[in-house]
């Protein structure tokens, strides 16, 4: 279909259409050989909102890509308001209305917030200048409107990731897209965000728009989704009626088994008589974006063996500046980071490199697994290696033993549920979301370690990955590890932390044990207090 047809397109009705979205017969074979999508149906209602389900590696944004003309499929057609149409590029889906976020944001680093929104839809003056005043002004609106707050002048690199979410949203909100497509797109947010989204959601389909959502978080395609299709191995589960249909019905039928949530297990945990194996004292750090902003300002605390300490808090109050402190991969600019050494003394971490804290005992599941956690264009096999290829038995006298690496990341891969490695041959860029992350959990947890840093470490997941990654941090703090966990998710606080941090504007204003609170309470402090108390 030419430009211009597809142009005509993007203004037809739905007025008359069953559908607004119409996949048929969908096949994608991709070229290591994986099938990602099988003969695959979706028919998406005009003016609903309608919930894709499934494991990590299911096909769900394979799908979406194809349907968004990013991967072209081996069979089927696509249907737009019951016109048939064949995407060359995603130009053309935007040509006609569609929008899509990416749980992989796709923004230009080294270019402003502001730039980012308006590439492709750029506002010119009739001599062809232009015009970034009228950009601006639009996109403020936006802004204020769905309370989506950011700076146009920052660039992309000196943002966090819950900024570049926010960005992407706008982004497609600019280009008046109306049929929307998000890819998990919660998975960043916090409880007050989240609330947020949905009623945004709720707002755009009020607007006429239909929006197609990724999520595994059932509990909100329940709050807003009208029907929900589930697929398991590229495979269509079927099609359910969302208020008709229970969370359980839906995981079960998306796993393929019966599943339920394990209690919190740790809830008496006692510090006492534990060693300290971090220590925090009188902690202050720039923002990561290097506007010399305090992000935190004198915060202390100490994380024992065998303790797993929350950090909460909504996105944008220190913690990602807390995490890459301990990680290395940023300099306080006063106060200490001391880590328990073999010989019972305490080393300071404050100048160390990042392959130092490593060697101290130092695990870390970053916030941004594309940026900090993976080599994207290296193999699988070589990424759980990575930070231990100096050492036996993976070389030894500068020689590599392929075999030894190859045992180690195939036992990762099988312990961990990494799908699509095919023994590790296969790149880290070709795993889906979830499968990356899985693989930077395993390979973290599975190395030799003291203390390990997770931050939103199941991001992305789908509920029995969920499931496992808790399990296996609860494992590893009762074999003795310190576990901090900083998410935004309070649910994953209550089910898996001991003691919790509340952070606010890059100070404590609650720690305590996790039993002695609760989400409400916790909530405030997140949200409205200001005075620290302990």
């Amino acid at each position: 279909m030419s430009v211009n047809n597809l142009k005509k397109l993007s203004k037809a009705k739905h007025a008359g259409q069953k559908y607004a979205v119409e996949m048929l017969g969908i096949t994608k074979t991709f070229a290591n050989g994986i099938i990602a999508n099988q003969d695959f149906d979706l028919s998406v209602k005009p003016n609903t909102i309608h919930a894709l389900i499934g494991e990590n590696g299911a096909g769900k944004s394979t799908l979406m890509s194809i349907l968004f003309g990013i991967y072209h499929p081996d069979n089927g057609k696509i249907k737009i308001n019951g016109a048939e149409v064949k995407f060359n590029s995603p130009h053309d889906a935007t040509q006609i209305g569609l929008g899509m976020v990416h749980q992989h944001f796709k923004l230009i680093p080294v270019f402003s917030i502001l730039k980012n929104i308006v590439l492709g839809a750029e506002v010119t003056s009739r001599f062809g200048f232009l015009n970034m005043r009228k950009a601006k002004t639009k996109i403020m609106a936006l802004s204020e409107k769905y309370n989506l707050p950011i700076n146009l002048n920052r660039k992309i690199n000196e943002t966090s990731v819950g900024e570049q979410q926010r960005v992407e949203i706008l982004k497609l909100l600019y280009h008046d897209s109306h049929i929307l497509i998000f890819d998990e797109p919660t998975a960043v947010l916090s409880d007050s965000e989240i609330k947020v989204f949905l009623q945004m959601l709720l707002h755009f389909k009020k607007q006429g728009k239909t929006i197609i959502i990724i999520t595994h978080k059932l509990n909100e395609v329940k709050e807003v989704a009208d029907y929900a299709t589930i697929i398991r191995h590229g495979k269509k589960v079927g099609d359910f009626d969302v208020k008709k249909t229970s969370v359980q019905v839906m995981t079960d039928a998306m796993v393929g088994c019966h599943l339920h949530i394990e209690k919190n297990t740790m809830l008496n945990f006692q510090t006492e008589r534990r060693p300290v194996i971090l220590k925090v004292e009188d902690l202050h750090a720039l923002n990561v974006g290097g506007h010399k902003i305090e992000a935190l300002k004198g915060i202390s605390f100490n994380v024992h063996a065998g303790e797993i300490l929350g950090i909460a808090g909504v996105e944008g109050n220190g913690q990602t500046e807390l995490a890459m402190l301990i990680g290395g991969l940023l300099r306080p600019t006063s106060g200490q980071i001391s880590l328990l050494t073999d010989t019972n003394t305490y080393t300071q971490l404050n100048h160390l490199s990042v392959k130092e804290h490593y060697r101290h005992g130092i695990a870390h599941v970053p916030e941004d697994r594309h940026k900090y956690g993976l080599l994207l264009d290296e193999t699988v096999a070589f990424n759980c290696v990575a930070p231990l290829i100096n050492e036996k038995p993976f070389s030894r006298f500068g020689f590599i033993n392929k075999q030894a690496i190859r045992e180690y990341a195939t036992n990762i891969c099988t312990q961990f549920d990494v799908r699509g490695a095919k023994g590790g041959k296969n790149i880290a860029r070709s795993l889906s979301g979830g499968n990356q992350q899985k693989l930077v959990f395993g390979r973290e947890i599975s190395r030799p370690h003291k203390l390990i840093v997770y931050v939103q470490p199941t991001r992305g997941l789908d509920f029995g990955a969920i499931q496992k990654i808790h399990k296996d941090i609860v494992k590893d703090a009762k074999h003795g590890a310190a576990v901090i966990l900083i998410s935004y998710e309070l649910d994953e606080i209550f089910n898996v932390a001991t003691n919790v941090i509340a952070l606010l504007k890059g100070r404590i204003t609650y720690y305590g044990a996790v039993k002695k609170t609760n989400r409400s309470m916790l909530g405030n402090y997140i949200s409205l207090h200001e005075g620290a108390t302990s």
